[in-house]
């Protein structure tokens, strides 16, 4: 195979790549506007600016990219957690989570879905959301210096992720009646509560200095 050949090839994977993560980004956008039966695959072909054989060609039907869009969405919801790295962990946590409800407000419809949907509506959907919650448990068990595996814990942080979500939808649903910075505050004090309710759990556990850097980022900017 030639240097020519090879070039080509590689070309034409990067075009392939630009072209699905386009339908992918068009559908996140549709569906976080729309339900999923008002959004036909002709808008998503449209939106994305690809002949509409494409999206068949990538996804197989409208459920397959729904689903893309849900996990590429779920994807972007861990990512947006991430912050400079070189930030003491409890400034890195807040400004994750500031970033994590500025992402959901921008994508109202999709984010509510995805909370509000449930295993037994949507078992695909919620597996999906479910695997990006637990990343972020343990990105946030990392930063804090406890360990997720511990059954007590995995209990309660999971529940705190839950609770977060919750109270997420709630604002969203009733027009964000309160300032982003005010809602991180608020959800680390439940994260800060779970971690203790763990400690209850396991009298083994030490969690003072998680739960110090959680609240460390109420009151230290």
């Amino acid at each position: 195979m030639t240097a020519t050949t090879a070039k080509g090839r590689t070309t034409r994977a990067a075009q392939a790549a630009e072209t699905r993560q386009r339908l992918i980004d068009a559908a996140v956008e549709l569906f976080a506007e729309r339900s999923y039966d008002d959004v036909a695959v002709a808008d998503i072909a449209k939106t994305a600016g690809v002949a509409h054989g494409l999206l068949f060609h990538y996804f197989g039907n409208k459920r397959g990219i729904y689903l893309e869009a849900i996990r590429d969405a779920s994807d972007t919801i861990v990512r947006e957690q991430d912050s400079d790295p070189n930030l003491p962990a409890a400034q890195q946590i807040r400004a994750g989570l500031a970033a994590h409800l500025r992402y959901l407000a921008a994508h109202r419809g999709l984010a509510l879905r995805l909370v509000l949907s449930g295993r037994g509506t949507d078992p695909e959907t919620w597996d999906a959301f479910e695997a990006g919650r637990w990343r972020s448990i343990e990105r946030w068990s990392i930063l804090l210096g406890i360990d997720p595996q511990i059954p007590a814990l995995r209990m309660m942080m999971r529940s705190s992720i839950g609770a977060l979500d919750e109270a997420t939808a709630y604002w969203l649903q009733n027009g964000e009646p309160f300032d982003v910075e005010s809602m991180v505050d608020c959800l680390l004090e439940i994260t800060a509560a779970a971690l203790r309710a763990a400690a209850t759990l396991d009298s083994t556990l030490d969690v003072t200095a998680a739960v110090n850097t959680m609240l460390d980022t109420c009151g230290n900017e």
